[in-house]
């Protein structure tokens, strides 16, 4: 266990970023989100800044000092966040981002992605030869090939936000939501949002990018740094979700302004942030109807299969038989298919060789099929289902007074209108 100093975490230290090591000296940072002044376009209000006043080699020279410091206070799963952009000086632009990722790449940091930061709000000009720039960088670093990477975490299950293809195919799209892509659309705060009271800052971060991050890249009590704090977005994010926070800053406007917001602020987004378990929920509710679309719509699948083939089985039975541990797979099912007899030997003959192949080995199902004859327990009540409709129970039905065009029966419930979804 690593014993830090009472006053070392939750705290913007009034100290140069250079002198991180000198603060801090073992390797106790989880991830590291910030971004760097913009060289010498902005005056921060700060004498011996970095950036401001400066040549760029002196600038890029001082950047790769404090990112070596932080590189060696990292944990080795550990990760660094840069939200930067290229800028233009002297009629042609200058690529900040990718002259400071090849420094970062000599001290050893991994480059693992770039992700565009679109941020809506921006200075409503633009000049000759550059568009008006409502984008940043997101360079994405780790120390090793061994990092924290939790991106279950931020995928996206609002429905309401998805196309009927969700529905009507269920294979094609993840249980656990849909992945998060390059382009990550955060509107930037309103300048002054912290209230009249508060400073304004130049170039303001959105606390949802910032939130993002935090739970892709930290579990709850890790240490979240930020060497150029500002007005503090970093920090106060990463106390809302319950991690420990270090940052530096060397104007103590700033500072002071941070700590007013967090204790006026703290225990309210702390709430919301508790609350976001009802999330979590909704998380598992999609994962089960994304299962349970799957399941019904495999069975469907192998049953129009075989009426192409000639073969004419009745009825299946679908149910769902719990979690797979085979990899890839989600979920076990069991199936039973009522055929006669006659048939039982070429229709497992065919089962066998599709099941195997896409399109059903892509449902992520570990299937268990049995053929019978007939349906033996008359009495049980299923949801039925046509072999057009898997997302929509037709109604409930005993296996004796199953009505033509019903295929499918199953303990499983969806009726979803595909309608909303349109």
């Amino acid at each position: 266990m690593t014993f830090l100093p009472a006053l070392l975490t939750n705290v913007i230290h009034h100290q140069d970023a250079r002198a991180i090591n000198d603060v801090i000296n073992q390797k106790i940072v989880s991830t590291t989100i910030t971004s760097p002044p913009y060289f010498d376009m902005k005056d921060y209000g700060s004498e011996n800044q970095i950036g401001y006043g400066q040549s760029y080699s002196e600038y890029l020279k001082d950047l790769k000092k404090v990112f070596l410091a932080i590189y060696n206070i990292t944990k080795d799963n550990g990760t660094l966040w840069i939200i930067i952009d290229s800028f233009k000086k002297n009629g042609r632009v200058i690529p900040l981002p990718f002259d400071l990722e090849r420094e970062l790449t000599s001290i050893g940091w991994m480059l693992q992605d770039i992700i565009i930061w679109k941020k809506d709000r921006t200075v409503p000009w633009s000049s000759k030869g550059r568009t008006q720039r409502k984008f940043e960088y997101i360079l994405f670093f780790s120390k090793t090939n061994n990092y924290n990477y939790y991106a279950k975490r931020v995928t996206t299950i609002d429905t309401d936000q998805l196309k009927k293809w969700w529905i009507t195919y269920p294979e094609r799209y993840s249980p656990t939501g849909k992945s998060i892509d390059g382009i990550w659309e955060f509107p930037i705060p309103t300048q002054g949002s912290w209230g009249n009271k508060f400073i304004r800052h130049f170039c303001p971060l959105s606390s949802a990018l910032v939130e993002r991050i935090i739970k892709l890249s930290t579990n709850e009590n890790d240490i979240v740094l930020d060497p150029f704090s500002g007005s503090g977005t970093v920090p106060a994010q990463a106390a809302y979700m319950n991690r420990q926070y270090i940052g530096f800053e060397l104007n103590n406007s700033y500072i002071s302004m941070f700590e007013k917001y967090l204790s006026s602020t703290l225990s309210k987004q702390q709430k919301r942030y508790k609350n976001s378990t009802a999330l979590k929920q909704n998380i598992q509710s999609f994962y089960n109807t994304i299962i349970q679309l799957r399941v019904l719509k495999y069975i469907k699948s192998i049953l129009k299969y075989l009426k192409k083939q000639g073969k004419s089985p009745t009825i299946a039975v679908a149910e769902i038989n719990g979690r797979s541990t085979l990899q890839h797979k989600h979920t076990k099912a069991s199936y039973m298919i009522c055929a006669p007899s006659y048939e039982h030997e070429a229709i497992q003959s065919i089962i066998d060789q599709i099941v195997n192949k896409p399109p059903l080995s892509k449902f992520g199902i570990e299937p268990h099929i049995i053929l019978v004859s007939e349906l033996l327990d008359k009495m049980k009540t299923y949801c039925g289902y046509t072999l057009q409709n898997t997302h929509q129970s037709a109604g409930y039905y005993t296996t004796a007074s199953v009505p033509d065009g019903i295929c499918i029966l199953s303990s499983i419930y969806v009726n979803i209108d595909i309608t909303q979804y349109e």
